[in-house]
């Protein structure tokens, strides 16, 4: 005769809570694969629609030239959107299979900054966004990849753009907190982020309100793509916020040297550049 024990019931509803855990782990991931699949299919469609609007119109009649001028210049705009969304989605891809891979140069970080800016100006002036600078001079070059370093400025101060209302402020920062380690921070004056959300606003698919989203635009990969490249550099992202419509700040650490990812470094590593960075943090009144 077999007589359970306490420990075999003990186990079984471990096991159990586990297994339940489990499924509502996959239950969300599919329903976060299913928004981001409505998602991304509505973010391509827009392009393509406008850009054959404007072909059909440009063959079928003759057109003024200023109209003509118009017309061509949305399809070109309507395709670099296309294109950076394909871009981004092939990036997250490289991410998650390992294949996205950095080349190591000696970086401006004033100068990747002011470029991701200047590609962001227009859209900052139609909505009379103001823009404040606050750079420290003559820092050293960082090793680290440009192409990259601007693609994590642009999707920062993109997100910034997009989420402050028209009239509002963003403030960049540039400044080395010790010899070894620069901090980049872009503080907006927008819709904030809630409590609930703040500990997932950089987890792949995450978005904090669909309606809201999908109102403001993009896939809610961004700041997932932003999180991965600095890890490749050895850095941190954090992101602050006192609340809805409290506006929010985003703060990257990077070394001044290429290191390893913070993935593959010893534990006491990443805690010491988790720890200066949230000094920065405190001495910036952000939290």
């Amino acid at each position: 005769m077999w007589i359970s024990s306490n420990t075999d019931i003990d186990d079984q509803k471990r096991i159990e809570a586990e297994l339940s855990r489990l499924y509502k782990e996959a239950e969300s991931l599919n329903r976060a694969k299913d928004d981001f699949l409505a998602t991304i299919s509505h973010e391509l469609r827009t392009p393509i629609t406008s850009i054959l609007g404007w072909a059909e119109l440009l063959m079928m009649m003759p057109l003024d030239d200023a109209t003509r001028r118009d017309g061509i210049a949305t399809i070109l705009q309507s395709a670099q959107t296309q294109a950076k969304l394909i871009d981004d989605v092939l990036d997250v891809s490289r991410m998650i299979t390992g294949k996205l891979h950095l080349s190591i140069e000696p970086v401006d970080l004033e100068s990747a900054l002011r470029a991701a800016l200047t590609a962001l100006l227009p859209a900052a002036n139609a909505k009379d966004i103001e823009i404040g600078l606050n750079f420290q001079a003559d820092l050293p070059p960082l090793s680290g990849d440009t192409v990259r370093l601007q693609q994590i400025f642009w999707n920062l101060l993109s997100n910034s753009l997009k989420f402050t209302p028209a009239g509002g402020r963003i403030e960049i920062r540039l400044v080395a907190i010790d010899p070894k380690t620069v901090v980049v921070e872009v503080e907006d004056t927008g819709v904030g982020i809630s409590p609930l959300f703040l500990p997932y606003v950089f987890d792949r698919f995450a978005q904090q309100d669909i309606g809201s989203h999908r109102n403001h635009g993009g896939m809610g990969i961004g700041l997932s793509i932003v999180k991965q490249l600095v890890e490749l550099h050895g850095g941190t992202v954090s992101a602050f916020s006192d609340g809805e419509n409290r506006g929010a700040t985003f703060i990257v650490s990077l070394p001044m040297t290429a290191v390893a990812p913070l993935a593959l470094q010893p534990a006491h590593a990443v805690e010491r550049v988790r720890a200066r960075e949230k000094t920065y943090a405190v001495s910036r009144g952000t939290r």
